[in-house]
């Protein structure tokens, strides 16, 4: 694995971040005709997004070429043309104006576009970015966390039974820092809360609206798309208020918030993750308003 790594950071350095992009999703769609995860990906598409036939396999397509790019780019940063000199913030006065407003942010994202140039674009624009990390540990997660540091923002390692993390978040909120969470990974279920996720009843991380609640701050859902090779935009959505549900229910907003996010470019999600491996017993649910993507982001329930 080491070398594997020696090898990818060689190679990275030397590339343009728009070369390695059109390569990696050249290896993506490899990886889709060798039939990578391809029936896992399939299935889940016609579960959650009920595609089938041509749109099911456009969407999937575009999902492997989307995760290769993101997984290649990763590695130009601090090369000559790295992913850090080509992330923009689509709306950075909203941004510095949810700042000036709330101080510090919690920022609920998911593995939707590049979700690294993300943070490396978020990172110059605010005092203190900290990103919410789960460690798989081995030396590739290592140098990736670094290469994730490289522009100014702080990789939070999480580990499991690990509470010193979030003191750590809510230390840096009440100072007014921006705090990135991915909040769409599978948790272990007795650490996560059972929710709708996607249409699906699954567990999902309370984090978010826990960090929110706590300390009486909206959530943002913000999240990337690549728009050429090499190019990604961020964007953020409307502030989502909390104070006044309880759990589970300001968790499952949150989860909507992420849904409507991948209902919106869906094609550039990780659909290649067994994500709903564990589900959870709840009741029926009709609300699917999530599904309006853009229209949700816009207008959220209850704000």
């Amino acid at each position: 694995m080491r070398v594997l790594v020696e090898l990818l950071s060689l190679i990275g350095r030397h590339l343009t971040v728009a070369t390695a992009a059109r390569v990696g999703g050249t290896l993506g769609m490899v990886a889709w005709r060798l039939g990578v995860r391809r029936r896992l990906v399939s299935e889940t598409l016609e579960r959650v997004l009920k595609l089938r036939g041509r749109e099911r396999a456009v969407v999937a397509r575009q999902s492997y070429a989307s995760i290769g790019a993101t997984m290649l780019a990763i590695w130009t940063v601090g090369g000559r043309d790295g992913l850090e000199r080509h992330v923009t913030v689509a709306n950075p006065r909203w941004l510095a104006h949810l700042r000036k407003r709330h101080g510090g942010l919690v920022i609920a994202t998911s593995h939707l576009g590049d979700w690294d140039g993300a943070a490396l674009g978020v990172a110059p624009l605010v005092p203190r970015l900290l990103v919410y990390a789960k460690s798989q540990g081995g030396s590739m997660d290592e140098t990736i966390n670094r290469l994730r540091q490289a522009t100014g923002g702080e990789v939070l390692i999480t580990r499991r039974g690990d509470r010193t993390g979030a003191v750590t978040v809510l230390r840096a909120l009440r100072d007014g820092a921006v705090v990135g969470l991915l909040a769409d990974q599978r948790p272990q279920i007795d650490e996560g809360l059972a929710a709708w996720f996607l249409g699906e009843p699954t567990y999902v991380h309370p984090g978010p609206a826990f960090f929110a609640k706590r300390l009486g701050l909206p959530v943002v859902p913000g999240f990337s798309v690549h728009r050429r090779s090499g190019e990604v935009s961020v964007y953020f959505g409307r502030p989502i208020h909390l104070d006044h549900l309880e759990e589970p229910a300001a968790s499952q907003v949150v989860m909507d918030a992420l849904g409507a996010c991948i209902a919106s470019v869906p094609g550039q999600y990780f659909w290649q993750h067994n994500r709903f491996k564990d589900l959870a017993d709840l009741p029926p649910r009709t609300d699917d308003a999530w599904r309006g993507g853009a229209d949700w982001l816009r207008n959220p329930p209850g704000n």
